[in-house]
């Protein structure tokens, strides 16, 4: 360690940052002081923007905290040593080999330290609750044993060509394609191999399907840039290298004023995109092939098609078990294979909360079971962070616990519009429905056609009723009415919304429709499975389930 230029984090009692020598450093904001505590004790001392803007400004808008963000990293720069702190568009760090963690001090972590934001204080609340107070790196007690990636199939990323001789359109190119291999490292599903593995070359500097062989790649991603004054088109295609055959493809149309802004977007919208149809892409092969190459992955992406294909919302009892049993399959093959033990916390999670099974308590706890599991095989695992989530805040009423792991969720996988619904779940039950929005509204961007939208647009209306949104609510109640009548959950939503805004006709047929696909519905089930932190939200699903007639005799 560098002793001129580092610093000490004094985590243990009082919080408090000195150099060297000792002396307190001057001058830190007390939101300065929780982001520097904050990517203390994250892996790598590294954290996602988006994540730490949300953390510490939890009452202002994206845009707000995101902006407040860049100014705090502005000023810390200036009081810490040169380098000590850094960021690009997507993450911030600190240099872990000059910042020494002093956990000498009497008291629990930060002691009577708190920061007028809900984000950090329930992070603040979890550190306390587990007693941590080093960084996830220190002790090779912590080391974790991770699956093999590339017992997936591999995705090629090729440099994306500009369109004409224009130096700055290369520029840019350049600059998407490093957005790109930062947004795609948070990607779970499948291993990605960057432009430099094949010398940078573009999808005309040779063929594809011979430069793919090269790093073992079955799927390549490609693309183009094409600048006409301010106006900026970026297209790109996903291919089978093996067949040639194109899989997707669109195209992006932005402007030049806010191109790091519009690159982010792209590369969240290619990621969130690019994750169904190489899981579908897969399920068709594997339909082709013989079933002894059937593997964990190859279950994996068959279960996948089979929820594609099992109706809106969370699919039906019959396709969840259906998939149930493709996951235990994989743990046959595999018993630590943690994608399969997350899968089956997430079916476990649905039948307690659709009333699937009789004891919905016993439902819950074996979806914490299983995504627990998965998380001790692979911490990293972000679809188990979503449902153990899911099920802490619906099923157990752990919210602080809920919003950790949904936060994780979405720092592992940002792009990932199941870790952002679980986050904007947890904020919508915790009273925040506001964030929630924001998270929720970010679905339909990151994936039109997320296979869990009925589920996503439930959260929407609700939210959108507890903030006075009459329009907002009723329309999209209404969009989840056409989209999924059979989905019990979502049919809910629609009673309570067109109940409480007197919409007789809508609230009567919501109703018929939820009477037939949830038999036992009643009262009870409503306050054990909504359960709010507010109570006037609780109040006001109940009384648009009572103006709609829902507990008639």
């Amino acid at each position: 360690m560098n002793s001129d230029s580092a610093i000490t984090l004094h985590l243990s009692g009082p919080f408090g940052v000195s150099d060297p020598q000792g002396r307190n450093l001057e001058g830190l904001s007390r939101r300065g002081q929780a982001l520097l505590a904050y990517l203390s004790q994250q892996r790598g001392m590294q954290a996602e923007r988006g994540r730490l803007a949300d953390l510490l400004w939890s009452d202002r808008s994206e845009e707000q905290s995101r902006a407040s963000l860049r100014q705090e990293l502005s000023t810390l720069r200036k009081l810490l040593p040169p380098g000590l702190l850094d960021a690009n568009r997507q993450s911030v760090w600190l240099d872990g080999e000059r910042v020494k963690l002093d956990q000498s001090g009497q008291g629990s972590f930060m002691d009577g330290f708190d920061l007028a934001s809900e984000g950090f204080e329930d992070w603040l609340r979890e550190r306390r609750m587990t007693g941590a107070t080093s960084n996830e790196n220190d002790s090779d007690a912590q080391a974790e044993s991770h699956p093999d990636i590339f017992t997936r199939p591999a995705v090629l990323l090729f440099a994306f060509e500009a369109l004409s001789a224009d130096e700055n359109d290369a520029l840019i190119a350049a600059s998407l394609i490093d957005d790109l291999k930062i947004t795609l490292s948070y990607w779970r599903w499948f291993p990605v191999i960057g432009p430099e593995a094949i010398g940078w070359k573009t999808a005309k500097d040779g063929d594809m399907r011979s430069i793919a062989a090269q790093v073992n790649a079955r799927y390549a991603i490609t693309g183009t840039l094409r600048c006409l004054g301010n106006r900026i088109r970026i297209s790109v295609s996903l291919t089978e290298t093996e067949t040639g055959r194109l899989r997707w493809s669109e195209q992006f149309d932005g402007t030049l004023d806010d191109i790091f802004e519009f690159q982010e977007d792209v590369s969240r919208a290619i990621v969130a995109q690019l994750e169904p149809q190489l899981a579908r892409a897969e399920a068709v092969r594997i339909e082709r092939s013989h079933p002894a190459s059937v593997g964990p992955w190859q279950l994996v992406a068959q279960a996948e098609e089979i929820d594609r294909k099992g109706g809106e919302g969370y699919g039906t009892p019959e396709s969840n078990l259906e998939q149930m049993h493709l996951m235990e399959s994989a743990l046959a093959l595999d018993p630590c294979f943690a994608p399969a033990h997350a899968r089956i916390g997430r079916i476990y999670f649905r039948a307690g909360l659709l009333d699937w099974y009789e004891d919905r308590l016993v439902c819950f706890h074996k979806a914490l079971a299983a995504t627990n599991r998965a998380l001790e095989i692979d911490p990293e695992n972000w679809e188990a962070h979503a449902y153990n989530g899911l099920t802490n805040i619906f099923g157990l009423q752990e919210y602080s616990k809920g919003l950790h792991h949904a936060n994780e969720s979405v720092r592992l996988n940002p792009s990932a519009a199941l870790a952002r619904h679980a986050l904007g779940c947890g904020l919508e039950w915790l009273g925040r429905p506001q964030e929630a929005l924001e998270h929720l509204n970010l679905i339909f961007r990151l994936n039109p056609n997320h296979p869990n939208r009925a589920a996503a647009l439930g959260d929407i209306t609700t939210c959108e009723l507890f903030r006075g949104n009459r329009d907002r609510a009723i329309d999209a109640a209404k969009r989840l009415f056409d989209i999924a009548p059979g989905y019990a959950r979502g049919l809910q939503r629609c009673v309570v919304t067109f109940g409480y805004f007197d919409e007789t006709d809508l609230a009567a047929r919501s109703l018929d429709l939820l009477r037939e696909a949830q038999p036992g519905f009643d009262e009870a089930y409503m306050r054990e499975t909504y359960p709010y932190v507010r109570p006037e939200h609780v109040e006001m699903v109940l009384e648009g389930m009572r103006k709609a007639g829902a507990f008639d005799a």
